[in-house]
């Protein structure tokens, strides 16, 4: 019989403190890169599977025990397509869960167009049977709260929507409208309405967010304002890809000064970042904050709370707590144990007479270990996705989303990411000198809002060998520390033309006489060209062993 978890023991700060939770390790795969790159990151519960309650029973008992309330969750939905609520379902059958709240971050940064009125009320009535009704969602007067990523998105999906019936509906109308048909869904289902609230975006400023009709605003991370309002007080040598952490507490003290009050009538509530490293998604092109420790972190946790006690502020987001993909993490790990969190307890929280809760690992219980099998390395070099299965293919991060097998083909949605493939896989290594040839049966299909192909646009093939690693170690940046930097080789690529008019083309890369298509090959990564927001479906792809006819 497994142990039990100990019941948590809640601290319940003065100032009401959420936590924004990205569920994005559905699978080991999402966790390699991060093994591959910053592997002293790896979190106290191991690289794990975030579909199991008992992960998130721990999860849950280290936050309420350092004052935190509230997961607002990262959830994806592309026209009725999920991704990523696998944590969501293993919250629900977790034996704590009462002692955490829970809401919505739509993630929308879908194509453009994908939400119109009809896909709302799906939307609507899919949080309602799933979330709104129950007793650990988090709600301000009954109403359920959720959160839009992109305000000025939804806005524009609702306003595209509308023009297609003939209606011209100003800036803000759309996100008013959307918000009017949630709260009517709401209603409809016995719920006294919804509370929205939106991201913090150059857009989206309080002034949009008023006549749009949301509750209040919020900043998901920090990593590409610091500069901007820390200019001031900038150190020369710093730049938008690599400065310090002391320049992120700058910038974000400044825009807690210029932006928060509390007494406004769409409050913009205060965000506490948590760094940002993205090496294990950006490689060469990493964008870096040095310097993060415990000690400076608290400071700025305990600079958080006196500005809010000045101001009149009653809740703060950490943002976010588990993007360990791009280095913004509180989470417990091995870099810092329980330090950040504690950083944050005693910052806002008081002492009980019996001493702080003990900070608990699994194996102090006898529990765990939670971590994903390791990645499989199939042994196979040609893909036909005959079985529906994606066949050990993932998504890479930064380019692609929602990988699926449909109609006998593997699909997904390109994203943003120049220069970055969009799936990858590790397989069991093979010869390359056996086959000459990568080729392919794909339908490149252009979102009509994005910007028109150019007719340059070319598929990529980056492979890696036992001999060549794919990853390799790269430049060191100017900063202090001497930070180095990881790079995907440049030399272990070729390409081919690509045809983004939503029709099947077959493609063929011919490998033969390139110089470093030499050695035992145990990694592939593939790019369908930098068509954004595109709809792409492969129907086979794979190493020739001869010359094609």
């Amino acid at each position: 019989m497994k142990p039990l978890i100990p019941t948590p023991r809640p601290l319940v700060p003065d100032i009401e403190i959420h936590a924004f939770y990205y569920p994005g390790t559905e699978q080991m795969a999402e966790w390699d890169q991060i093994a591959q790159t910053r592997p002293e990151i790896k979190p106290l519960l191991g690289w794990y599977d975030e579909s199991d309650p008992e992960v998130v029973d721990w999860q849950i008992k280290w936050a309420v025990e350092h004052g935190i309330s509230a997961f607002c969750v990262d959830w994806y939905w592309n026209r009725g397509d999920r991704r990523l609520e696998h944590w969501v379902g293993a919250f629900q059958r977790a034996r704590h869960r009462r002692f955490l709240k829970w809401y919505v971050m739509y993630a929308n940064h879908n194509q453009p167009g994908a939400i119109d009125e009809a896909d709302l009320r799906r939307t609507a009535a899919y949080w309602i049977d799933n979330g709104f009704r129950t007793d650990e969602y988090y709600k301000i007067d009954g109403k359920p709260v959720v959160v839009f990523w992109s305000a000025v998105g939804l806005d524009d999906d609702v306003r595209r929507d509308a023009a297609t019936r003939g209606e011209d509906l100003a800036p803000g109308e759309g996100a008013r409208r959307a918000i009017a048909i949630l709260d009517e869904c709401a209603k409809a289902a016995g719920l006294p309405g919804v509370s929205v609230r939106a991201m913090w975006t150059d857009d989206a400023s309080p002034a949009f967010a008023r006549k749009a009709g949301f509750d209040a605003l919020t900043l998901y991370n920090f990593d590409n304002r610091a500069l901007r309002y820390a200019a001031p007080a900038l150190d020369p040598r710093e730049n938008p890809s690599a400065y310090s952490f002391e320049t992120m507490c700058a910038g974000i003290r400044e825009w807690w000064r210029r932006n928060c009050r509390g007494d406004d009538e769409v409050p913009v509530l205060p965000t506490i970042p948590t760094g940002w490293n993205d090496m294990p998604r950006s490689f060469d092109a990493t964008r870096l904050v040095y310097g993060l420790t415990p000690e400076k972190f608290g400071a700025l946790c305990r600079e958080c709370r006196a500005f809010c006690e000045e101001r009149g502020i009653r809740q703060i987001y950490l943002a976010p707590i588990n993007e360990w993909q791009e280095g913004s993490y509180a989470e417990p790990n091995e870099e810092f144990g329980f330090a950040l969190y504690d950083a944050v307890r005693d910052a806002f929280c008081r002492k009980p007479p019996e001493g702080w809760p003990p900070n608990l690992r699994p194996d102090d219980v006898g529990s765990g270990p939670y971590d994903y099998p390791p990645m499989p390395r199939l042994a196979r070099t040609f893909w036909d996705f005959s079985d529906g299965t994606p066949q050990g293919w993932y998504r890479h991060p930064y380019g692609c989303a929602y990988v699926r097998v449909r109609d006998g083909a593997l699909w997904f949605f390109r994203s943003w990411g120049a220069d970055r493939a969009a799936i990858r896989t590790r397989i069991a290594p093979f010869d390359a000198a056996s086959c000459p040839r990568f080729v392919l049966r794909m339908k490149v299909t252009p979102s009509k809002f994005a910007p028109t192909p150019t007719g340059s646009e070319q598929a990529r093939l980056w492979w890696g060998t036992e001999e060549s690693a794919l990853i390799v170690s790269g430049e060191k940046r100017s900063v202090p520390g001497d930070v180095p930097i990881l790079c995907v080789t440049k030399a272990n690529t070729a390409s081919t033309p690509v045809f983004p008019d939503g029709e099947w083309h077959d493609y063929e890369i011919d490998l033969s006489d390139h110089p470093h298509w030499k050695g035992a090959v145990n990694e592939i990564w593939f790019d369908p060209g930098e068509c954004f927001n595109a709809d792409v479906s492969i129907a086979h792809l794979g190493f020739s062993p001869k010359p094609s006819k």
